[in-house]
């Protein structure tokens, strides 16, 4: 996904979102060596057996232990509702029940990013998928620029400047 190609006000969330879970660990560039540590890690970090991982400047952890195969599927329903919006709804009734089964699965799931020094901030919290609204449950956008998009995104996100 490209941040040019959202809507301005979805920008302009994004920004204010996204600046202050960087500010909660430290800063802009705390935040960026959280997203950069995660891409260079071997294996996807949340598959770690500890429900941990341990970056330059912080830790993640999260409450729940998640599985090779749900990652994998959570990560191809990604890529293919960026593609088609439609993509739920276009789902034959098999994979639609495995693809609800996952988002039922990581619904719980919450992770937390904490700087190694609480004097650089408190750190925040986040869920993979968003359940804000019952009738729409669809996958995090925070989860999404920090486990999935590339660090350009969340530069663009943290730089962005709202034509008002």
């Amino acid at each position: 996904m490209n941040f040019n190609h959202l809507d301005s006000q979805t920008k302009k969330e994004l920004h204010e979102e996204v600046l202050e879970n960087a500010n909660s660990l430290g800063g802009m560039n705390f935040f960026l060596q959280l997203i950069e540590d995660i891409k260079k890690a071997k294996g996807h970090p949340l598959l770690n057996k500890s429900n941990a991982f341990h970056y330059g400047k912080g830790k993640v952890s999260w409450n729940k232990d998640i599985y090779k195969d749900t990652l994998v599927l959570l990560h191809d329903t990604i890529k293919k509702s960026e593609k088609d919006e439609n993509y739920f709804d276009e789902l034959k009734p098999k994979h639609q029940k495995i693809t609800t089964n996952m988002m039922k699965a990581l619904k719980p799931i919450y992770i937390q990013v904490a700087p190694k020094d609480s004097n650089e901030g408190e750190g925040f919290e986040l869920n993979i998928i968003d359940a804000s609204n019952p009738d729409d449950i669809k996958i995090s956008m925070m989860y999404r620029i920090i486990f999935f998009y590339n660090t350009d995104f969340a530069k663009d996100a943290m730089t962005y400047k709202s034509e008002d």
